[in-house]
């Protein structure tokens, strides 16, 4: 199955960077993390996403499936009638095949672009209630940071999983609350964490590959 990774997952957890409030000098630096790959597998619409995109990617690639062929053709015909030509006419034909193959190349890069940008589109909105939750989270708790570790730089080793807080953004996210208006609770206080859960997967999954580009004439 596609996954919806790559360019849209990569700005994934902007709130990681957001500057400590000013605290009191004996108040202690509160952290936490989440774990985005488990978060996305249970953020609502993340699946229509996926799906709509597994969908029209397939027509993307046939699209390039179709243009490839036409390409494949024009080097099978030019192999098999190469022999019968006369110098001038083959070179001639070579010169419009090199054209074919770029115009081809640029076509399926356009394709590309398409593809990527598609994704991006399905997964804007995704992502921003998922921000605005973790931001939310994050001012209600008032934590300091919240890192991400399923992310690619990979700079979270290991951490106490009390500090995942991967379940209380996927309880968030399916109460459909993308911020608290009035926090329950006073900022110094500790979210609700389920007990005994899962070990956070950091696997990180491979991107959604657009369209391949085309092959050279052998």
């Amino acid at each position: 199955m596609v996954r919806l990774t790559g360019a849209a997952f990569a700005a994934f957890l902007l709130v990681g960077f957001t500057a400590p409030p000013a605290r009191a000098q004996d108040q202690p630096l509160k952290l936490a993390y989440i774990n985005s790959t488990v978060i996305l597998q249970s953020t609502p619409g993340r699946a229509q996403a996926e799906s709509t995109f597994q969908r029209e990617l397939a027509g993307f690639q046939q699209q390039v499936n179709v243009l490839q062929a036409q390409f494949d053709s024009a080097v099978s015909d030019f192999n098999r009638t190469s022999l019968v030509l006369s110098p001038a006419a083959k070179q001639q034909r070579q010169q419009d095949l090199a054209q074919m193959q770029q115009r081809t190349q640029q076509q399926v890069q356009e394709l590309r672009d398409r593809a990527t940008a598609r994704e991006q589109e399905l997964m804007a909105p995704i992502m921003q209630r998922v921000n605005a939750v973790i931001e939310g989270i994050r001012a209600e708790f008032n934590y300091a940071m919240i890192f991400d570790a399923a992310a690619q730089s990979g700079a979270l080793v290991t951490a106490d999983r009390v500090l995942d807080i991967s379940q209380l953004v996927i309880q968030r996210l399916q109460a459909g609350a993308a911020a608290p208006a009035s926090p329950a609770v006073q900022p110094s206080a500790s979210p609700p964490l389920p007990a005994q859960s899962p070990p956070a997967d950091t696997t990180q999954r491979a991107p959604a590959r657009p369209p391949r580009g085309t092959r050279p004439p052998s």
